[in-house]
């Protein structure tokens, strides 16, 4: 069969339109921008009922303080204030729970003296033993809603055991 320039034309159409097809579901079904940023230590919780936390995970830098990781949550949910007292608890589901220090007086005060009520840190050092691989963790934050749990994605989790890992070695 002979291709007249025309049925090569709607051939490279055809083609083309697969193409972008292509390129649009895997843009579709690839991680967003969000989801990368989860795994690499900046984190946005929420508990289904409606508190949310942004998390940031950092190696603390402050010559005034002691150095090590700190794991700093941010309320994002009106009214909602977060402990200064309490450790965070960090949980396995199984036999393996982990209290996090309390490190907000490392945040830096309003001009009032008063640490931001919406914000608190912990230390987030090595955890001692290591979580176990594959099960999922939660994390416990003490708040003026009382206790609030949320489940750790499977990017957190793994970015909880990488920075252990670093710690081990």
């Amino acid at each position: 069969m002979v291709m007249t320039p025309w049925h090569r034309l709607v051939g490279i159409g055809r083609a083309g339109i697969v193409a972008i097809g292509l390129f649009v579901l895997a843009s579709l079904l690839s991680p967003s921008a969000a989801s990368a940023a989860e795994t690499d230590g900046n984190w946005n919780l929420d508990d289904g009922v409606g508190h949310r936390l942004g998390v940031m995970l950092y190696e603390q830098s402050d010559i005034n303080a002691a150095t090590g990781l700190r794991l700093r949550l941010n309320a994002e949910s009106p009214r909602l204030t977060l402990d200064h007292a309490r450790p965070l608890l960090l949980s396995d589901g199984k036999d393996q729970d982990w209290r996090l220090a309390n490190r907000s007086d490392e945040l830096t005060a309003s001009a009032d003296g008063a640490i931001p009520a919406t914000s608190s840190q912990f230390d987030a050092g090595c955890l001692e033993p290591t979580p176990a691989d594959g099960l999922p963790l939660r994390i416990t934050v003490p708040s003026s809603s009382g206790d609030l749990s949320f489940a750790l994605s499977p990017g957190q989790v793994q970015t909880l055991h990488s920075l252990t890992d670093a710690c081990m070695n």
